[in-house]
């Protein structure tokens, strides 16, 4: 049997070992039979195997292409893009990590961040309190610095949304506040996301976001305030239940909320 025919093959059968680590990983972890961090700890032979997989499926492709003969495709090809998909996911939220600040609390308004109210029996017993971490102290490269101050420094585009309303296109039972807190509300449904409470008289809605992979839950809390006579204000934050730090998450959840708005 030709090298490269080997080659396809021990990439496509190392690719099927590696998602099925990887599913055993993310499975277990969603139904509640090993914390996070174990399943981390099971995901991190698949990336192994995976990364070996790549390199067979590599191997096999450099060596088709070198002497015009596709042996082995059926095995090769899907085996050098399936482990490369699924080498990606992980390695991919590692450098988002890497990157991102220790922090996992984002909110438009650091100063007043919207309160969970309906999601508090949700969160009970999470490793990360309800409170807003903005005040908590962090230590960043030797200084000791705040949650808020690193949001604003990491992501100084988060910021509340506001905007008028020209009055002729609001009906005349409705204001500024109660034509944004509708289009907010449209808009949070339109994210996917599990809306959990609304209350439109006090511009609140509560929601969750569960990740695909590891059925990671983080809650969500939407305020819309009055601003001035024709205007209204719309504030997002987006705390993780547990983990240190968010690979960056919550502050492209709320930045893609506000851009949909």
């Amino acid at each position: 049997m030709p090298y490269r025919s080997i080659a396809a093959r021990l990439s496509f059968g190392a690719f099927l070992v590696a998602l099925v680590i990887a599913l055993t990983a993310s499975l277990g972890t969603r139904l509640g039979l090993w914390i996070y961090t174990r399943g981390f700890e099971i995901l991190l032979p698949a990336v192994v195997i995976g990364l070996i997989a790549v390199l067979a499926g590599a191997w096999w492709l450099a060596a088709a292409l070198r002497n015009n003969n596709s042996e082995g495709w059926r095995w090769g090809f899907p085996g050098l893009i399936g482990s490369l998909v699924l080498v990606w996911i992980p390695l991919s939220a590692a450098y988002r990590a890497y990157e991102a600040p220790p922090i996992h609390d984002i909110s438009t308004d650091v100063e007043y961040a919207p309160p969970f109210e309906a999601l508090l029996p949700l969160r009970k017993g999470s490793p990360n309190g309800p409170e807003y971490d903005g005040p908590k102290k962090v230590v960043l490269d030797g200084k000791i610095t705040t949650v808020a101050e690193l949001q604003k420094k990491a992501y100084p585009d988060i910021k509340p949304h506001a905007a008028l309303v020209d009055p002729h296109y609001l009906r005349t039972d409705a204001t500024p506040q109660s034509y944004w807190f509708w289009r907010a509300f449209e808009r949070a449904k339109h994210m996917g996301w599990n809306i959990v409470a609304f209350d439109a008289k006090r511009g609140r809605i509560e929601a969750t976001d569960t990740t695909l992979w590891f059925g990671f839950t983080d809650d969500i809390v939407i305020r819309v305030q009055t601003a001035g006579s024709i205007g209204a204000k719309v504030d997002v934050r987006s705390k993780s239940r547990v983990g240190t730090f968010d690979y960056g998450r919550n502050a492209q959840r709320v930045r893609e909320y506000l851009k949909s708005l």
